[in-house]
Formats: structure tokens, C-alpha cells, sequence
């Protein structure tokens, strides 16, 4: 053989890796590494296994590579055993490398083909963990816990079965990795015969929990099912028939179950959040539930009586957290829609807040409680940011929180972030009549007319007689110099409302339009109003300001500033308080509110 015809050095060690089998193990090696990725992927999941213990095989699989290679060169197999590899016999790899190219080095293909395996597993495994995924998680991760029934044949305890139901929701919204429907658009869904794949259409979910609780003196029994609402197929069910004071264990065992049976990803922080107890005294619990029931009515008696539930249930636990949240939410909203004044609700919401976080800082409901007070009554707008922003990573699925952080956000002038904000609310509980109304808000402050207008007319179709959204068209429609519809919109709103809603805005409008004695006539009518109840400085401030009296208009205004009021703040872009922006005072008054910073 010449010195030209001499293999390579390079030809010479392929024929090596060859002899060896060092080829044939990568591949082999990568296809099974392949094969557990995927079925670790698919099971630990199931068994509430926590993500590390996936990176864990991953990385062991991805370190075992290197080490099978080394043993694969340097071991063979053969009939006695396992033994060192033997040198190459005289001209041995110069055979090898003379084969044809078609018998050549087909093992060194499937080395590279196992390797891509390995790699290919990997990324799949790792495919959603690359960055914050804005959209939410996958459509396949979606469920919408339906009102359970309440099967003890007492409607007495209709607030149990409910309580039970919003349980489970607040246990899965902590969840970062599944997308669950809030309370406000299943519980339209009770008792109903619509089907589940309509309910599944309608509020955007994959899969569909029902159940339904018995109660019975010191016992209960509680039977749920996971579905898949395309196929009717039962993905999950079990019954409980335990102690009442095994409550919170089925909560969490539900909660779990479910996480696995949709495979969605649980971080030890997550499982940790979703097993906490929140209270070990069960008449504190029965108190509480009774509390939440009411405070969703949203009503001036309902929340009185939420607040009084939540305050007895803190007289037995004083360190039930999320007591306190309900004690200060129920004061926050009281505040924010008129029916309290600043102070009665500031301080006492504020504080239960605080006490909230000092019992459970990892409560993600308490952080956004805290947040609404910051921003609403305090203007403290980095803090309520801050407390937003901490509360949303706890409790990703809170469609309040979303949506308070969006209305923040509109009102720092932050229109898109508001928008993205209050959308991810909406997709979170689509059915909220306060949500849609409050995206169309959004929508009219951003500048987008006829998106805004659409959006409160969803909003009105939902509930007719809601008032909100009639007050929201109002302001888009004077916006555009509308103001017949305006007028429309807001009697309309005054007819259905019990916070005064209409009459502020219907003095500004026709003070605008020069029926200075109707609008007159509207201020004597919250003077009147304002002997009997809180009546918010902004009503008075809008009329004056329609009526051309500008510095009455301020004085209201510097007023309202005093007190805290919790309106203040996004009243500022309606058309009652926008037309006095010129004003050197309304600079002054948005530095006062941080507006300007």
C-alpha cells in the first residue's frame, strides 16, 4: 500500500469508534433516553410529582450519555462476561475503513440520529419553560369548576355547597399551569341543562369538574368527576365520604388529582400553597363561607352582612388569613362603590390587609386586597403595583386581581398593558358583568371608540339590568359629543342603581348641553342624597364643572383629595372631570396623586 492509499488518522479512529460499538451504543442509548422522557413527561405529573424530579431524570439521562460512550470504548461484552476491549488485530480497521461507503458508516449515522433523540427529548420536556408565556397555559389545561350540587335536600346549605366550589377554584387558580374559570361565570351555570360541551364553548375550557356535596351533622360527602367536554370521557372521579373536618384534605386531594389528570406542572411552592390549611376550626370555616356568600351579592346589605360573618369568624380564629382578606375586601368595595365613606372603610380595610400578610404572606388574595387600598385610597401607585404584580405570581388564575391591576394601569395611562391586562381577566371569567365592563372603560380611556362601545354593549346584553355599563356608555357617548345618548344611557343607569350612579353625570351633561336648570336640579338632588348617606365630592364636582364653575369644581375636588376618596382616581379620564384638564390645577392635582412622577 502507498503512502497516498494510507488511511487518515481521523478514518482510522471512526473505524475504532465502529470496531468498539461505541456508535451503536449512542443510539441505542439516545432512543431509550428518548422513551423515558417521554413517559416521565406524561406519569410524574399524574403522581403530583414536583418539576424537580423531572430535571432530575433529565439531567441524569444527559450526564449518562458521555459515561455510556467511556464504557462502551473502553468495555465489551462478550460470552465470559464483561471485560476490557482487546486492541485491534493487524489490519483490522484498514478493512473496515476499505468497505464500501454504503456499509461504511451506517453505525455512525444512528449515533448521530440517537443523539438528536436525546436532544429532541429534552427540548420537549422543556418546551413551555421558555419564558412567561403571556397567553396563559395550553388549551388542554383548562377546566371550569361547576356549581356543586347541593345534594342534602336543605336549601340552608346552598352556602356550603357553593363555599365548596370556591374553594376548589381559589386551590387551582394558584396553579400557574392550568387556566380556571372564576366563580362569577360557572356559578351562571347552576342548575342549568345546558350541555358541557356548550359550557365548555362558552367559557373557553377543555374539561368540566361537576359534583355535588351531602351534608349531614358531623358528616360529608363529596363526589366529583373531571370530563372531557369534547368526548364526554371521565378523566377522573372519585367520592369522599369523610368527617366534616376532613374538608380541607378533599380540597386539596381534589385539587391535586385534577392537576395530574391534566398533567399541568406543579412547582413545590405551588404544592405548598395548594396543601396549607387555612383554618383549623371548622365553625370559623362555616362562618367564613357564609361571608364569601353574601360578599359576591356585591349589594350594600350583602356586604354588611359579609363583614359581619367575616368579623365572627375572626373572633374564633384570629389568625384565619383569609378571613381578613374577606374583612377587607368587603370594606375596599364598600368604599370604591359608594356605599361607605372613606372613613369608615380605609383604615379598617388597610388593616385587615396587613394582618392578612402577617399571618400568610403567601396568600396571593391578601397581596392584591392590600394593592386595591394602596392605589385606590392612598394613591401609593408603586406600592399598589408592587402588591399587584406579588399578588398575580401567587394566585395567577385571581381574575379580580388581573382585573384591578388593569384598572391601575388605565389609570396611569398605561392603555395597552391595561387592555392585555384586563383581556387576561376576561378570558380568566368571561361571564363577569364588572370584568366586561370594565375592559369597555379601559378600552374608552385608551381611545378606541367603537372597540368600547361593543365591549359595554356585551357587557349590558349580559345582565340588562346591571348599571354599570349603562354609566360606562354615558361616557363614551358624551365623548363623541353624543350627549342625547349620553342622557339616555345614564337615566337608564340611575333608574337601576343603588350607589346614586346617573346623577352626577346626567348634571354634568346637561349643564354641558346649557339646561343649567336641570342640572341645577341634579345638584339639589345629591344635596338632598347627601343629609342621609355618603355622597362621593366627585358627584358635586362634575355638575359644577358642566356648569362652567370651574373653582367650585376644584373645590370638590381638593375635597374629595382630603377625604380619600376611593373614586377619585379613575374618575379623572371621565368626561365630568377630563374637561378641566387645561387647568394648572389639574396638573397640580395629578402630581398630589402621583400621576406625575
Amino acid at each position: 500500500m502507498s503512502v497516498t492509499d494510507r488511511p487518515k488518522h481521523y478514518q482510522i479512529l471512526l473505524a475504532e469508534l465502529k470496531r468498539r460499538q461505541v456508535f451503536k451504543v449512542a443510539a441505542v442509548y439516545g432512543a431509550v433516553a428518548f422513551a423515558l422522557m417521554q413517559a416521565v413527561d406524561i406519569a410524574f405529573p399524574r403522581f403530583g410529582l414536583p418539576d424537580w424530579t423531572v430535571t432530575f431524570v433529565v439531567a441524569l439521562l444527559a450526564v449518562g450519555l458521555p459515561i455510556a460512550v467511556v464504557l462502551a470504548w473502553a468495555l465489551e461484552m462478550t460470552p465470559e462476561g464483561v471485560r476490557k476491549t482487546d486492541p485491534a488485530a493487524s489490519g483490522e480497521l484498514e478493512a473496515i475503513v476499505a468497505q464500501p461507503p454504503g456499509r461504511r458508516w451506517p453505525a455512525g449515522l444512528f449515533a448521530l440520529a440517537g443523539i438528536a433523540l436525546l436532544a429532541l427529548g429534552g427540548w420537549w420536556v422543556y418546551r413551555d419553560a421558555g419564558g412567561a408565556d403571556v397567553s396563559g397555559p395550553p388549551p388542554g389545561r383548562s377546566i371550569a369548576v361547576l356549581p356543586f350540587a347541593n345534594m342534602s335536600g336543605d336549601p340552608a346549605n346552598e352556602y356550603f355547597s357553593d363555599g365548596i366550589t370556591d374553594d376548589i377554584i381559589t386551590h387551582l387558580s394558584k396553579l400557574a399551569d392550568l387556566k380556571v374559570i372564576s366563580r362569577t361565570s360557572v356559578m351562571r351555570f347552576k342548575e342549568t341543562d345546558t350541555s358541557l360541551r356548550q359550557i365548555a364553548a362558552e367559557l373557553g375550557v377543555a374539561t368540566i369538574l361537576e359534583g355535588g356535596v351531602q351534608r349531614s351533622g358531623d358528616r360529608v360527602r363529596i363526589n366529583a368527576q373531571l370530563i372531557d367536554a369534547a368526548t364526554d370521557e371521565h378523566l377522573w372521579a372519585e367520592q369522599y365520604n369523610r368527617r366534616l373536618t376532613d374538608v380541607f384534605e378533599i380540597q386539596t386531594d381534589v385539587a391535586l388529582k385534577i392537576a395530574g389528570a391534566l398533567q399541568a406542572r406543579l412547582s413545590p411552592e405551588e404544592r405548598g400553597r395548594v396543601e396549607r390549611r387555612p383554618t383549623e376550626n371548622l365553625e370559623a370555616y362555616n362562618l367564613y363561607l357564609r361571608g364569601r356568600y353574601f360578599w359576591n351579592q356585591r349589594t350594600p346589605e350583602g356586604l354588611q352582612a359579609a363583614i359581619d360573618y367575616f368579623e365572627q369568624a375572626l373572633e374564633i380564629d384570629a389568625d384565619y388569613a383569609l378571613a381578613w382578606v374577606g374583612l377587607a375586601d368587603s370594606y375596599s368595595i364598600s368604599g370604591n362603590w359608594g356605599y361607605l365613606s372613606p372613613e369608615e372603610t380605609h383604615d379598617r380595610a388597610k388593616s385587615a390587609a396587613l394582618k392578612a400578610l402577617e399571618i400568610d404572606e403567601t396568600l396571593g388574595e391578601a397581596h392584591i386586597a392590600l394593592a386595591q387600598i394602596l392605589g385606590g385610597y392612598e394613591w401609593e401607585l408603586e406600592g399598589a403595583q408592587t402588591a399587584y404584580l406579588s399578588g398575580i405570581a401567587l394566585s395567577p388564575g385571581y381574575a379580580t386581581g388581573h382585573q384591578w391591576y388593569g384598572t391601575l394601569l388605565s389609570a396611569l395611562g398605561r392603555d395597552d398593558e391595561a387592555v392585555r391586562e384586563l383581556e387576561r381577566a376576561l378570558e380568566l371569567d368571561p361571564l363577569s358583568l364588572i370584568i366586561n365592563q370594565s375592559l369597555g372603560s379601559s378600552l374608552r380611556t385608551a381611545g378606541e371608540h367603537e372597540r368600547a362601545v361593543a365591549q359595554l354593549q356585551k357587557a349590558r346584553q349580559l345582565d340588562p339590568d346591571f348599571a354599570g355599563p349603562y354609566q360606562e356608555l354615558g361616557f363614551a357617548y358624551e365623548d363623541v359629543g353624543a350627549f342625547e345618548d349620553a342622557i339616555d344611557a345614564y337615566q337608564r343607569a340611575l333608574e337601576l342603581s343603588e350607589e346614586l350612579i346617573g346623577i352626577g353625570e346626567l348634571g354634568h351633561v346637561y349643564g354641558a348641553m346649557g339646561r343649567t336648570e336641570d342640572a341645577l336640579e341634579m345638584l339639589r338632588e345629591l344635596e338632598e342624597q347627601a343629609t342621609t348617606r355618603y355622597v362621593s365630592p366627585i358627584e358635586f364636582a362634575m355638575i359644577h364643572a358642566g356648569l362652567g364653575e370651574t373653582d367650585l369644581a376644584f373645590e370638590r375636588i381638593e375635597r374629595s383629595l382630603e377625604e380619600g376618596d376611593a373614586t377619585l382616581l379613575w374618575r379623572l379620564e371621565t368626561p365630568g372631570l377630563a374637561e378641566l384638564r387645561p387647568d394648572p390645577r389639574f396638573a397640580e392635582l395629578e402630581r398630589k396623586l402621583g400621576l406625575r412622577e
